[in-house]
């Protein structure tokens, strides 16, 4: 049976293994960077939504209509 030291270093473990993103993730990743600062949010808020894959059409229809980019960064995460 694990000990409760081996499980929580197995956990540590895994947790030190984030994998990189392959070239077209950060393609991907990049073009939504790209497309989110075309709306305004700073470079902060614009690499957190599109690290975190926010909705992207819900930020384009917020900002035109009218909702500051401050505003809707907070209502797509």
């Amino acid at each position: 049976m694990d000990s409760v030291e081996e499980h929580t270093e197995n956990e540590n473990e895994n947790e030190n293994e984030i994998e990189e993103p392959n070239r077209e993730e950060r393609e991907v990743l990049k073009w939504r960077f790209r497309q989110i600062r075309s709306l305004g949010m700073n470079p902060v808020e614009a690499r957190l939504l599109a690290e975190t894959g926010a909705d992207l059409g819900l930020l384009r229809n917020l900002v035109g209509n009218g909702c500051p980019p401050e505003l809707a960064v907070k209502i797509a995460l």
